[in-house]
Order: structure tokens, then C-alpha cells, then sequence
């Protein structure tokens, strides 16, 4: 940050004379040396003005012999003698007129000041016409400070060099800020080009001759117009320690994916207090797994009031198990009015149960434009029944464009009937990239009889990882006879643990004659859960005589309620000479209403001589049986009748 600076005196009792004419060394400590910050919040100065800022004049006590004791201020006898000793000097020479004019600037004393600096640059003396030209600046007339810094740059002061040229730059963004498209253009245009070159020409020789900011501002100004150069001008600057520079150079490194030398700048500018560079090289260590090095410079960042450190600290923290850290630092962060910090300190409290301050951490996410605020918000109104408060939120989150809300809208719409809404909606969490919004999309437009539309919404939901929209598009494409497409969706829905993917995959194979795969697909889908997978399964194992494998497979399927399942247990039973581990299954799956269960169970009676459950279990033969089952239960169910009749 460039400064008025007070004259600190030279060893020795008295100030030895200055000279009268331009120096040839460089500017001391009784020139103005401006910090200009034209892009980068890290620098941009604290006053309004852009150029320099007054800091109050100081010069530093001597002890005995000349040596300096500190820096406390003089008292008011010592700096009254030392002003006598200016004004007596001032009219001779122009060190002493601008030693004395920054004395007076300190008091407010504008006017003298600059009649005293007015005399010493036109003598000669640069600090002075540098100094003249940062006061002018500062009262508002421009041109005037151009001139000044004109002649003290030309007199060889990169300080007035890197103002000039700065002023310059600042003046032609002002003048393409105003230019129209009318007659004036043209000339416009051409005075732009004039006071841009002329800022670069001064810029440049401020840069050469080792002035730190020139080099970065030059390398602001080339990044912003596209011009090369910006690089290597910026390099400059944080070669010879200025963070900022090091922090562009560490973001340029990562725009064409250079990593290592992004990594090399931002540790640079980072070192030296640079907080953007902090978050930056951060992310870089979180990226590449080194998580502690990570957490140690968001948490450099976090202190120094950084607000993106802090809420990445705080996720950071989370993943490390550290929740009350990450808590503590997301709660800093969304103080600061960070929406996704607040967002998250939502979903901590709501996980808690804490549903009233989860609702005050969310409305302060979406007042700070997280819409994912919002959209939690209207969950957590929808958890608590409260649909007209859901509807609220959903809204305003799907307005701001979050896919999933304007599904979750489309959602309650569709509830209520509001259906042609709902489409609308659907539709719109598609556009933003919604995967079930696409699904609902497809699911409308089957429903509506657009089959074409609904494979469109589909296809696209499958293409992003949805798996009931690839099971949807199997079915789709099965009815419409095209086995190898439907194929490829089953399996990308099987994949996904769709079990009614896997059975209808393993029902095509089988019907293509690929007994092998069908089976491993059967097997995924029961393993799943799939009832009739597993039936499936049972038979395919049964007729390799596998019987134990089988009689696995149809135990699943009996116990879930299969009376196929049942019935082929106990087959499998009764194939082993086993009829009373197959009643019992025979009786589950006649209650089912499967006749030939009961016929079987007849025969059984009649084994055993129960002529009564043998006639019992006539009717539901007759009565579910098919045709051939049936006749010969009824002829059994005549003569027990007969029988019973004749006894």
C-alpha cells in the first residue's frame, strides 16, 4: 500500500544538505509510493481513492551521536524546531520544501503544501512533482497530477512512472465505459488505444526499473484484454515477493491443468499471508488426498476470516470425524453469508432433530442464495405434513433453477391432480438435470401414450445412472420387438440391483436358447428377491437333478407366498419317497387353490385310510383342478358320497 512518508533523517546531529537538482538514486522515504489494487480484493486499498493513501508524517528520535532510539513521535517542541529548520531551508532548497510540505499535509494544510511542493518540482526536485501529482490526484484534478507525474517520470521515478501509467490505464476503461456507437465512435476507439499505450509505455519503465506493482498491474492489464505477456510480468512481480502476483500465477497454472505449478505459486503467495492463495492450494492438497496439509491452510484462511476456508474446513473436519469442528467453522462461515456453510449447519441440525433450528440455518442458505436451502426447507415442511409451506419452498428453489425441487414440486402437484403443472415442472427439473425429474417426465408421457417422448425423457435419466428408467426402457423396447436394446437396458438395470431387470433379461436369454445365462440372471433376481426368479431357478436345477439347489429355491419362493413354489417342494419331496415332508407344502399350496396339490393330498388320505380328509380335500380339486383333476376328483368325491350313502 503506497504512503506520504515522513522525512527519517540520516546519521548525524543535523540533516547534511540536500541537493537542488533531480537524483539520480532511487526515491527515499520522503516521496509517495503508490499502491494502486486495480483487481485483486487482497490489495485494493482502504481509502476511496485508488492511487495512495496519507499516512501521518513521523520521523524518528536520535540518541546521542545520531543513533535511532525508536520511532515514537517527536513532541511538539522538537517538531516545531524541526519545522523552523525547513522554513528556514525551504526557499534554497526543494528537500527541505518537501520535507516541510508533508509536515503540513499531516496538519490538513493543503494550500501551503502545495505551494511549497509546486516550487520544489519546479526546481527540480522529483519527489516533490511526484508528490504534487498524488495530491492533485487526490483533490480530484486529474490532469494536473498527470502532468506532474509526466515530468517526474521522465526525470527517471518509477514511483511517478507506475502512477502515470496506472492513471492512464484507469482513464481509458473510463473512456471505453462511455464510448457510444454514434459518430464519435471511431475517435473514441483511437483515444482508448492512445491513453492504454501510453499507460503500458510508463507502466513498463516502472516495471524495468524494479517497481513491484508496475509489473503486476501490467500483468492485470494484459490478462484482462487477452494479451500475452500477462505471465511473464506477474512472474516478475512475485519473483520479487508480491503474493498477489504468485496467486495469479498459481490460478494460471491450474486454467491450463498444471498442477504442480499451481501448487508451487499459490504456496508462495499463501506463505506470505495471501488467503485466496490459502483456499486455492488447499483445495489442490484435497484433491490429491494430502487431507492434513489441507485442513492446516483452509484453517489458516478460516482464521484470517475467509469464509470459503472456513466452511471447507468445517466438510473437511466432518469427513475426519470431527463433527463439533466442523460445526464450530460452518457456523463462522454462514455468520460470514456463506449459503452452503448455512446449508450445511441445516442438515446437522435437522439430522439431530433440531427440526426449528435447522429451519432458521436453511432460511438463512436461501436469503443467501443457496437454493439448496430452500429445497431443505421444503423437505423438512413436507416431513412435518405441512404441503402448502412445502410448496412455498420448492418453489423458490425451483425458480432459481434446482432440478430436484422442481421435481419434488412437480411431485405435490401431481398428488393433488394438478397434472398439466406437474408436467411443466417435471420438465423443467429435466432441463436442470434432474434424473428422476426426467423419469416422472417419461412415466407422464407413457401414461399420456407417448411412447416416443417417454423414451426420450428415459433414455436420458438410464444415460445418467437412472435405473428404474432403464428398466422402464427394456420394457419399452420389448414391446416394441427390439430384443437387443430391451437386453441392454435389463442389464444396466440389473447391474443396478433391479431384480425385475435381471428376470427379464434371464426370461429373454431363455427364450433365445441361452439356458446358461438366462439361469445367472434368474439367480441375480432371486437372490434379490425375485419369487418368480426364483421358481425359475428351482425348475432349472430340478431337471439337472440338482435337488437340493432346487428345493433351496422353492422353499424362497413358497415362504413368500408361492404356491407354485410349494407345490414343486413338494414334488421334490415325494421324489424322495418323503410324503410327509411333502403335506405339508401340499397343503399350503391346495389352500392356495392349487387342484393338484389337492388331489395329491386325496391320494395321501387314502394312503393312511382318512377317508374323511381324503373327501375334504376332493372339493378344492374339483374346484381349482384342471379338467383331467378335476373328473377324477369328482369321481373320488361321487364315491365317497356313494359310500357314505350306502353305509
Amino acid at each position: 500500500m503506497g504512503a506520504w512518508k515522513g522525512h527519517r533523517g540520516r546519521r548525524g546531529e543535523h540533516p547534511p544538505p540536500e541537493p537542488d537538482v533531480f537524483e539520480t538514486v532511487p526515491e527515499g522515504p520522503d516521496t509517495v509510493v503508490l499502491d494502486r489494487g486495480r483487481a485483486a480484493a487482497a490489495t485494493a486499498p482502504e481509502h476511496p481513492d485508488d492511487y495512495a493513501v496519507l499516512v501521518p508524517f513521523r520521523p524518528r528520535r536520535r540518541g546521542p551521536g545520531g543513533s535511532v532510539e525508536g520511532h515514537e513521535a517527536l513532541d511538539r517542541h522538537e517538531s516545531a524546531e524541526l519545522e523552523r529548520r525547513y522554513r528556514e531551508r525551504a526557499g534554497r532548497s526543494p528537500s527541505a520544501a518537501n520535507s516541510l510540505a508533508l509536515m503540513l499535509l499531516e496538519r490538513g494544510e493543503q494550500d501551503e503544501a502545495a505551494e511549497l511542493l509546486r516550487r520544489a518540482a519546479e526546481a527540480g526536485h522529483r519527489g516533490a512533482a511526484t508528490n504534487l501529482g498524488v495530491l492533485m490526484h487526490r483533490q480530484g484534478r486529474d490532469d494536473a497530477a498527470s502532468l506532474w507525474w509526466h515530468r517526474a517520470a521522465e526525470a527517471g521515478s518509477r514511483i511517478a512512472a507506475f502512477s502515470l501509467g496506472a492513471l492512464l490505464l484507469d482513464q481509458a476503461d473510463a473512456a471505453r465505459a462511455s464510448a457510444g456507437v454514434g459518430a464519435g465512435a471511431p475517435r473514441d476507439s483511437s483515444r482508448q488505444h492512445d491513453l492504454s499505450g501510453q499507460g503500458v509505455y510508463w507502466l513498463r519503465n516502472a516495471a524495468e526499473a524494479g517497481h513491484v506493482r508496475a509489473a503486476l498491474t501490467l500483468g492485470e492489464f494484459f490478462e484482462e484484454t487477452g494479451r500475452p505477456g500477462a505471465e511473464r510480468w506477474y512472474r516478475r512481480a512475485a519473483e520479487a515477493g508480491h503474493p498477489e502476483a504468485a496467486y495469479r500465477l498459481g490460478r494460471m497454472g491450474q486454467e491450463r491443468d498444471d498442477e504442480r505449478a499451481a501448487s508451487t505459486w499459490f504456496l508462495r503467495a499463501a506463505s506470505c499471508g495471501h488467503v485466496r492463495a490459502a483456499v486455492r492450494l488447499a483445495t489442490s492438497l484435497e484433491r490429491a488426498g494430502d487431507l492434513a496439509e489441507a485442513i492446516k491452510w483452509y484453517r489458516l484462511a478460516a482464521e484470517e476470516g475467509d469464509a470459503e476456508g472456513a466452511r471447507a474446513l468445517g466438510f473437511l473436519l466432518q469427513d475426519e470425524g470431527d463433527v463439533e469442528g466442523a460445526v464450530r467453522w460452518w457456523q463462522v462461515a454462514a455468520e460470514s453469508g456463506d449459503g452452503t456453510a448455512a446449508n450445511a449447519l441445516g442438515a446437522w441440525f435437522a439430522a439431530g432433530g433440531r427440526s426449528g433450528e435447522a429451519a432458521r440455518w436453511y432460511e438463512r442458505a436461501a436469503a443467501a442464495g443457496e437454493c439448496n436451502g430452500a429445497f431443505n426447507l421444503g423437505l423438512l415442511h413436507a416431513e412435518h405434513e405441512d404441503a402448502a409451506g412445502a410448496e412455498r419452498w420448492f418453489r423458490m428453489a425451483a425458480y432459481a433453477g434446482h432440478g430436484d425441487a422442481a421435481n419434488a414440486l412437480a411431485g405435490l402437484l401431481l398428488e393433488r391432480g394438478d397434472d398439466e403443472e406437474a408436467r411443466i415442472w417435471f420438465a423443467r427439473a429435466a432441463e436442470a438435470g434432474s434424473v428422476d425429474g426426467s423419469y416422472n417426465l417419461g412415466i407422464l408421457h407413457a401414461r399420456a401414450g407417448l411412447d416416443d417422448a417417454a423414451e426420450a425423457c428415459w433414455r436420458r435419466a438410464a444415460d445418467a445412472g437412472h435405473a428404474d428408467a432403464a428398466l422402464q426402457m427394456g420394457l419399452l423396447l420389448e414391446r416394441r420387438g427390439d430384443a437387443e436394446g430391451a437386453a441392454r437396458a435389463y442389464e444396466t438395470a440389473a447391474r443396478a440391483d433391479r431384480p425385475t431387470a435381471a428376470f427379464r433379461l434371464g426370461a429373454m436369454l431363455a427364450g433365445a436358447g441361452e439356458a446358461g445365462q438366462a439361469e445367472r440372471w434368474y439367480a441375480v433376481a432371486a437372490d434379490a428377491g425375485h419369487v418368480t426368479a426364483a421358481l425359475r431357478c428351482g425348475v432349472l436345477c430340478a431337471r439337472r437333478g440338482e435337488d437340493k439347489a432346487a428345493a433351496r429355491r422353492f422353499k424362497v419362493a413358497a415362504e413368500a407366498g408361492s404356491v407354485s413354489g410349494a407345490w414343486n417342494l413338494a414334488l421334490l419331496h415325494l421324489r424322495h419317497g418323503d410324503p410327509d415332508g411333502a403335506e405339508p407344502w401340499l397343503t399350503v399350496a391346495a389352500r392356495g387353490g392349487h387342484g393338484r396339490a389337492a388331489l395329491r393330498l386325496v391320494v395321501l388320505a387314502l394312503h393312511r385310510g382318512d377317508l374323511a380328509d381324503a373327501e375334504h380335500w376332493c372339493g378344492p380339486a374339483v374346484a381349482h383342478g384342471p379338467a383331467e383333476v378335476a373328473a377324477k376328483a369328482q369321481r373320488l368325491l361321487d364315491a365317497f358320497r356313494a359310500e357314505s350313502l350306502a353305509s
